[in-house]
């Protein structure tokens, strides 16, 4: 079933206004939305970026404080010593006293008010004996407070050989295990500490030589367990050298804790706000470290973390999914993306719901304003309408007397928007008389400059001597071609062939004076020169021979090859034929010569006569050729080839 559109003036307006304001309405809720959107998430990505920096930040100067020390150390004689031979205890009581010290002093200034591990490998916690703090009047006191989420164990010590096989790290006194990456307990009970080889090779190391990946010191995060509970540590792999030959004996693992304190810090102030708290964890070996994240939530997260890294590689992206019913944001960056270790993932992940809920509540309210904006705009069509009926059936009338051929009818012009419709009426029929005027100049015409000087003045080109640049254009081989083409394909061919070649006179300021079968000639200088007609017709000609060839490599059609001459000099111009049908061309000894070098031209070759280079002048390339007896002429003409 056909609906049809109202044939009333009054109902086409209020058909064509409702959807403008109702177009307008939704364009204005999307823009809405969409600036809502982008800035609630700008603000998320801004606290995400401080939260990256704090981290790169926190990382660089970590680094700066450790690695020379870590790199002297390497260089110890006893250490290198006893790894060379084979002592893995020896050498892990060179290093531990020394990395233990390390460490106190470096989580000392990073974390002055956590607990730190003494210097034999504790860790405080509960349940240990400590010496209490006291401040300058000898009182105990209870120093300075623990930073939210911080629980910073042991450091995590170990030794490799040269094969990337850890050596096992060791328990300390107190039971307070320091356990290798994911593997579980890795030392024995005892006050004696006892080390065990075991064939275990760094979780990043895979199939690859030690050798060839630990070219250098390397540092990276790895998940550790400290308290029963999963902990992202910053590991530091120190290469050990040979003295002698520079070769690898092995290496020493030093790892500190990445406390969660930007993370706890971020969630503790965003969920006292109204858009909802922002979770944050680090994305390390398949697991999610997360202090803000429930455990639930941190399922669902790892899952989309292993499927987003192993599509999009090391790139940071975010990622919409919906936990129950309610949307969340999921951003996230990996942190070192050229580290030999596994990719860790800074995370952070919060709710839409307080997004969702305003983005409702500014549909509800424009759903408001569009149906009062459609409300008003009703009574407005209604009321306007009245006083359009008139000026609109004089309009109508008018459209009927130029349909059928009155272009002198003219409408009167009121001060109102129907006056400016009547005026545009106006000189719509005027333009129809004019374009009248030109079809039936262009009737008799074969190219609208010469039309347009015939209609300014019907004399002006009845006959004048000018002097002009004829070129002539050929297609080579065009006779067999023809004779072993179909007639359809022949003319489609031959019509791409000439739309091109008219295309390209006119961009250079050529008339098309006519087409005789293959050939196209094309004149410069008439019925207006432009002072430059040689060289516009010399630049035509080269254009011509380039654009065919790239039509010939492109495969635009059947390959073509041309030849063009050029001649300039005086010449006869002006309307030729009779009064139904004229013709503008120019006749003369120039045109006959034009003729002539097109024909002796080659394919792809522009020949033309000594009057054409006169005007181009010295810097032109060309090629004398020898003067040539051409048909028709009585004298040997003196023939140049452009380059």
């Amino acid at each position: 079933m056909s609906v049809k559109f109202p044939s009333s003036f009054r109902a086409r307006l209020i058909v064509t206004i409702f959807p403008v304001v109702a177009g307008i309405a939704l364009g204005a809720l999307l823009l809405a939305e969409w600036k809502f959107a982008a800035t609630y998430q700008r603000l998320f990505e801004e606290q995400f970026e401080s939260q990256i920096a704090a981290v790169a930040e926190a990382k660089a100067r970590r680094f700066e404080a450790l690695s020379s020390e870590l790199e002297r150390l390497a260089l110890s004689p006893a250490l290198v010593a006893a790894v060379n031979g084979g002592d893995f205890s020896g050498a892990m009581q060179v290093l531990r006293p020394v990395l233990e010290a390390l460490a106190t002093s470096r989580l000392q200034s990073e974390f002055p008010g956590a607990p730190l591990p003494r210097a034999s490998g504790q860790v405080g916690g509960p349940g240990e004996r400590r010496e209490p703090l006291r401040d300058g009047r000898g009182r105990e006191s209870a120093g300075p407070p623990r930073p939210p989420g911080v629980s910073l164990g042991a450091p995590f010590i170990g030794l490799l050989d040269k094969e990337g096989n850890f050596i096992s790290s060791p328990r300390g006194r107190q039971g307070n295990p320091l356990v290798e990456p994911r593997t579980g307990n890795a030392g024995v009970e005892g006050e004696e500490m006892e080390l065990r080889r075991r064939s275990l090779k760094m979780p990043w190391l895979g199939g690859r030589d030690f050798e060839s990946v630990l070219r250098k010191q390397e540092a990276g995060y790895l998940i550790l367990e400290a308290g029963g509970r999963p902990q992202v540590r910053e590991v530091f792999i120190t290469p050990l050298r040979s003295p002698e030959d520079g070769s690898l004996l092995g290496a020493f693992a030093f790892g500190l804790p990445l406390p969660a304190l930007a993370e706890r810090l971020l969630y503790d102030q965003t969920r006292r706000g109204d858009n909802g708290e922002i979770m944050s964890g680090v994305y390390v070996e398949g697991r999610l470290v997360s202090s803000t994240l429930p455990e639930a939530r941190r399922t669902v997260v790892e899952g989309l973390l292993e499927a987003a890294l192993a599509g999009a590689g090391d790139a940071g992206s975010e990622i919409i999914t919906l936990i129950g019913e309610v949307r969340h944001r999921l951003i996230y960056r990996v942190l070192n993306p050229d580290s030999p270790f596994p990719k860790a993932v800074q995370v952070s992940f919060y709710p839409l719901s307080a997004l969702d809920e305003e983005i409702r509540g500014l549909r509800k309210g424009t759903a408001g304003l569009a149906l009062a904006a459609l409300l008003v705009s009703l009574g407005v069509v209604l009321a306007v309408s009245r006083g359009l009926s008139g000026p609109v059936n004089r309009l109508v009338a008018a459209v009927h007397e130029i349909e059928q051929g009155n272009f002198e009818m003219r409408v009167p012009v009121t001060p109102d928007e129907t006056g400016r419709l009547a005026r545009a009426l106006n000189q719509m029929a005027a333009g129809l008389a004019l374009q009248e005027k030109y079809r039936s100049v262009l009737n008799a015409v074969a190219d609208r400059a010469v039309a347009e000087r015939l209609i300014e003045n019907r004399e002006a080109l009845s006959g004048e001597l000018r002097s002009v640049s004829v070129l002539f254009c050929d297609i080579r081989g065009f006779t067999a071609l023809s004779e072993r083409m179909p007639p359809q394909e022949l003319i489609v061919l031959l019509n791409t062939h000439m739309t091109t070649m008219t295309h390209l006179a006119y961009e250079h300021g050529g008339i098309v004076d006519k087409f005789v079968g293959d050939l196209i000639m094309v004149l410069f200088g008439a019925p207006v020169s432009t002072g430059r007609d040689a060289e516009q017709a010399v630049a035509c000609a080269r254009a011509m021979l380039a654009e065919r060839r790239r039509m010939n490599e492109s495969g635009e059609g059947m390959p073509l090859e041309v030849g063009i001459g050029i001649a300039t000099g005086d010449v006869v111009a002006g309307c030729m034929g009779s009064d139904q049908r004229l013709s503008y061309t120019v006749l003369g000894h120039r045109v006959n010569l034009a003729s002539r070098l097109c024909s002796v031209a080659g394919p792809g070759e522009i020949m033309t006569d000594a009057e054409t280079m006169r005007a181009l002048g010295e810097g032109a390339r060309v090629e004398a050729m020898p003067p040539m007896r051409l048909k028709g002429m009585s004298e040997p003409v003196e023939v140049f080839r452009l380059g």
